[in-house]
């Protein structure tokens, strides 16, 4: 995928992630809001990344399997 393209999706992700926790997070600050949309905006996109080079899973299974290993490993789910 070219450069414009990638930059694209993940401005385009930030921007929308960025208005649902405006919406949510009302009393919190701008930046630390826009900084999370940021980071999650760029996991997405990378993820997406990995599924498609790297994954024989479907996306439902992949996404559902990388948040399952992401509480695992943050100590808020069930092994």
């Amino acid at each position: 995928m070219s450069v414009n393209v990638e930059a694209i999706i993940k401005k385009e992700l930030e921007h929308i992630i960025y208005q649902l926790l405006l919406k949510k997070y009302q009393g919190e600050g701008n930046e630390k809001l826009r900084i999370v949309a940021t980071m999650l905006s760029w996991m997405i996109y990378a993820a997406a990344v990995d599924w498609k080079q790297n994954s024989s899973k479907s996306p439902e299974d992949y996404f559902d399997y990388a948040i399952l290993s992401i509480r695992q490993l943050l100590g808020n789910g069930t092994a």
